[in-house]
């Protein structure tokens, strides 16, 4: 497989408490803050939700398109993740220490329990095609090149 760029951009002003902006050439626009839980102003999105957001989208792809493969009769899935963030008690960082998927697929009325069994399965395989839920798993390289304008 080549490899693939992608960006999304941020506008910040201000201190922790202010409210900031994040967009994507693919139509993400929102805004963004510190979550109260963090001691800011909430009510936006979080990047804690944003994380979320991005392996909610990439897993619930990764499902249909494994089930499209195999020619499976999934008509929808609903997907709620669940994130809990913590201090790592070995490296002492803040850091997602567990994320919790749960997903409700509907079927073809006339699906086969092997159908079925099957769906049931790419949904607990995607785990490991997700490409977010990998890059999460597995050390990315970070560059970062800072200037003052």
């Amino acid at each position: 497989m080549e490899n693939h760029v992608f960006e999304a951009s941020a506008v910040w002003e201000g201190n922790s408490d202010s409210v900031g902006t994040v967009t994507s050439p693919g139509g993400l626009h929102t805004t963004c803050a510190v979550p109260a839980e963090f001691k800011g102003p909430g009510g936006h999105c979080s990047p804690e939700e944003l994380m979320l957001a991005a392996l909610a989208s990439c897993y619930i792809i990764t499902i249909a398109f494994m089930c499209e493969i195999k020619k499976l009769p999934l008509l929808k899935q609903t997907m709620r993740l669940e994130g809990e963030v913590g201090r790592d008690p070995e490296s002492k960082k803040t850091r997602f220490l567990h994320i919790f998927i749960e997903i409700q697929m509907t079927v073809a009325p006339d699906a086969t329990d092997a159908q079925k069994e099957a769906i049931l399965q790419a949904a607990k395989d995607a785990k490991s095609r997700c490409f977010v839920s990998n890059s999460l798993r597995d050390d990315v390289h970070i560059d970062v090149d800072a200037e003052i304008v």
